[in-house]
């Protein structure tokens, strides 16, 4: 074997050994809908030097999203049933042509009921490597990198006709339409995935993998152990960017997912304070929030009130003001309480504001209407973190091993999908002197 060779081995090998144990990091890209949030982590040690690298793995599945209330509802009704009645409302359309016609004479059809609508399900499963660098330097001082890289698939995709069902459980009910009613929306049935494909979008399985947004930040760390009643008080704030690395949602993929912000540059703060007592019990807290820039890019847009769902067949380029992501948390932490393990139960808020849209290229497409689209509206998501964690370091090492494996598990939201995400990591601190 080549020296080259060799080395490339050395480093595949440790690549997989970090994979299979990893530990949580606090992670900035890490606020999304189709999962629970990640453990956001603990104030920064204040050591002068001092380097640490982790590297985390976590995946997760579930087929069940929270649409608002109290009932689970299938993957892919996050806003409820798909209208399809009005799909085609407001968008240009030839009317020589077969799949038009079909659209132009559902919409000519009387509301009557819940008539016109489809109910989809499907799995959503995804993984995650993330791998997390921290310098300080001298006075509190540091400096942050972190770098995701995910997989997100959604696969096993069907829909249903539960016309006349009620909104909140799709279950089926009586409906009287005329016959002609139920005679155009058979033909829309039937031609479905040709209507779509005559505006270049796809129900199909997808699967989308790659880097994640890219962040990197400066924070400043004090660890405060002059007290009388507290073992200490830590205190970290960071303030970094979020560089769009990720892929983008495909526009012409009606479930896809982008592995980032979809493109958006964001601006963050993070605050994280710790306080010990008896010895060995921590209580911390955690908040920060994400800013992001407008873009220009062409996306799938509303033109009827009536239209619900992810299915949208107008497409315009558009200025998007996306919306801001805060979150708070708050963990308690057992603190080496056997030997060099530790045990920490957190929970966390996290929430997203609305996106807006302006400045169409089609002046055609009402404004108003396109920014009620459940898509941009506003999601939040409550989550609670369970954590072990074992401290391999002896006294006096340069070299501190750290293991850990966690879960987090969605416990409430609205317009999320309900994944509940698990895996285990190790960590690396370095004191140089």
């Amino acid at each position: 074997m080549t020296g080259r060779a060799k080395s490339g081995y050395i480093f595949i090998v440790f690549f997989i050994l970090c994979v299979l144990c990893t530990k949580t990091t606090l992670s900035y890209d890490n606020s999304h809908f189709y999962r629970a949030r990640l453990f956001y982590g603990e104030p920064r040690f204040e050591k002068e030097f001092l380097t640490s690298l982790d590297v985390s793995f976590a995946g997760g599945s579930t087929c069940k999203a929270l649409p608002g209330g109290c009932n689970d509802a299938c993957l892919l009704n996050i806003c409820g049933c798909h209208h399809m009645q009005y799909l085609g409302k407001n968008v240009p359309k030839d009317l020589s042509k077969e799949t038009n016609l079909i659209l132009h004479q559902l919409e000519q059809i009387p509301s009557k009921g819940n008539f016109g609508i489809l109910s989809f399900s499907g799995k959503f499963k995804t993984w995650e490597l993330i791998v997390n660098f921290q310098q300080n330097f001298k006075n509190g001082f540091f400096a942050n990198v972190h770098v995701p890289i995910r997989r997100l698939e959604i696969k096993n995709i069907k829909y249903e006709d539960v016309s006349c069902a009620t909104d909140e459980t799709c279950s089926l009910l009586p409906c009287p339409q005329t016959e002609n009613a139920n005679t155009y929306w058979q033909a829309f049935l039937n031609m479905f995935n040709r209507i779509l494909a005559d505006h270049k979008l796809s129900i199909a399985n997808t699967a989308q993998q790659g880097i994640g947004d890219t962040s990197i930040a400066l924070g400043y760390t004090i660890n405060y152990e002059d007290t009388d009643f507290l073992d200490f008080v830590d205190g970290t704030i960071r303030l970094g960017i979020l560089i769009p690395t990720g892929k983008k949602k495909n526009e012409n993929c009606v479930f896809s997912l982008p592995t980032g912000y979809n493109g958006h540059t964001g601006v963050f703060f993070a605050f994280d304070t710790a306080i010990g007592i008896y010895d060995w019990a921590t209580l911390g807290m955690h908040i920060d929030a994400i800013c992001f820039n407008k873009r220009c890019r062409a996306m799938r847009i509303k033109t009827a009130c009536e239209q619900r769902g992810f299915i949208k067949l107008a497409k315009d380029t558009v200025h998007i003001k996306k919306g801001t992501i805060y979150n708070a948390g708050i963990h308690f932490k057992a603190d080496h309480f056997v030997g060099g393990f530790s045990l920490i139960v957190g929970y966390s808020y996290s929430t997203k504001h609305n996106d807006e849209l302006s400045c169409f290229k089609n002046s055609c497409i009402d404004c108003t209407i396109a920014n009620t689209d459940c898509a941009l509206q506003q999601w939040h998501m409550h989550t609670m973190h369970f954590v072990g964690e074992y401290d391999i370091t002896k006294e006096d090492w340069k070299f501190c091993p750290r293991l850990n494996a966690f879960y987090n598990l969605v416990v409430g939201g609205k317009r999320i999908f309900k994944t509940g995400i698990g895996g285990g990591g190790i960590g690396l601190d370095i004191t140089w002197d």
